[in-house]
């Protein structure tokens, strides 16, 4: 395990940190920390000019011995002197190790690049990031018993964060249902799983499932409102709103699929999700065909037969069995120009599967417009 943490100039006073079951007495809180860690290997002490030819250096370094390990960063008084102290805490930890920040003595926004710095390393390069700790001096007891605060919950947010942006901005929310599951709290996984499973059926156009689950989400909500996590509680209502828009109350109610699979090619299309948007497209306008006919929407043969009815009754030696009824249809004129030209929904939807192999393939810009 690896401590990185900061050394000032003030004349810092005695104290007993306590944390967890031990308490440690000492002047330097860095002096506490291989008591709190015995498996620590190394503690890099991150010290400006001013701070290496100090007494605080020199009296830490005898009382740590071959475990510190001083490492030069600059003062802070500029941005570029910010971004090197932020590229000395990354380049300070090699992929996958446990590190544990100590803010105690850092000063004016070096906590801020730690926290920073300890996302990024858990992040890109897989870093355990044991704790963040603060030996809070300034609410000792009177007995001169200093607390040691545990910030590692702070260091989340940037997860959070992360989670929220993507389900924002292109309605994924399987990592929002990582995050919960990363809680504690056990009675959150039913709602993980929901919406695991909602966020996993708008990825791979399962709209029956998605219907399904998202008309259970105000109930796996409700059921634990009181003990979501503050950052989730930010995104929730936006959350219940996207996807309960999906819900299908009635089963057996194809017409309120439809509908629902309407609303979710609007929703593919607003979130750029164009090949999921065309290909629910397709799929919708043989739906609607089969419904009209008051066929069942979700048989392969049924389908078939509206996908001939489309492209204009006949295809080959096979005839729609509605080819007749189809002609008193008033909307098949501008339904056929959706299926063929000039829209050509149905070739535009092969030529996306496809991936432009074949003569003559759409631009990516052609097939959005």
């Amino acid at each position: 395990m690896k401590i990185l943490s900061f050394l000032g100039t003030t004349n810092y006073a005695f104290t007993k940190y306590a944390y967890k079951e031990k308490i440690v007495p000492t002047r330097f809180f860095a002096e506490a920390l291989p008591h709190f860690f015995p498996k620590t290997e190394n503690i890099l002490v991150f010290v400006t000019p001013t701070v290496r030819s100090h007494s605080n250096l020199e009296e830490l370094q005898s009382r740590l011995g071959n475990l510190l390990k001083p490492i030069p960063i600059p003062e802070s008084h500029t941005e570029d002197a910010l971004w090197e102290i932020f590229d000395a805490l990354v380049t300070a930890v090699e992929p996958g190790e446990r590190v544990v920040f100590d803010i105690t003595n850092s000063f004016r926004s070096i906590p801020f690049l730690v926290f920073t710095a300890a996302a990024f390393l858990r992040s890109a390069r897989d870093v355990d990031v044991e704790a963040v700790l603060y030996g809070a001096y300034e609410a000792r007891s009177e007995k001169n018993v200093s607390p040691v605060f545990d910030l590692t919950p702070f260091v989340s947010l940037f997860d959070w964060l992360a989670a929220i942006n993507q389900f924002l901005y292109t309605g994924n929310a399987r990592y929002l249902a990582a995050q919960l599951r990363k809680r504690p709290d056990t009675t959150l996984e039913p709602l993980a799983e929901n919406v695991e499973n909602i966020a996993l059926g708008l990825d791979l156009l399962r709209p029956r499932d998605v219907a399904g689950a998202a008309g259970e989400l105000p109930h796996y909500l409700g059921a634990v409102r009181s003990a979501l996590p503050e950052p989730f509680g930010v995104v929730v209502e936006r959350l219940q709103r996207d996807y309960s828009t999906f819900a299908v109350e009635n089963d057996s109610d194809d017409w309120a699929y439809l509908r629902s699979q309407l609303r979710m090619i609007d929703w593919y299309f607003e979130k750029q999700h164009y090949v999921h948007a065309l290909a629910m497209a397709r799929e919708w306008l043989v739906s609607l065909i089969c419904l009209h006919f008051n066929e069942d929407m979700w048989d392969k043969d049924v389908r078939e037969d509206a996908e001939i009815l489309l492209s204009g009754g006949k295809r080959g030696d096979k005839e729609s069995r509605h080819r007749d009824e189809w002609k008193t249809v008033p909307e098949r004129k501008r339904l056929r120009r959706l299926w063929n030209e000039p829209l050509n929904l149905a070739n535009l939807r092969n030529d996306v599967m496809h991936t432009g192999f074949r003569k003559n393939p759409k631009a990516a810009e052609e097939i959005i417009r």
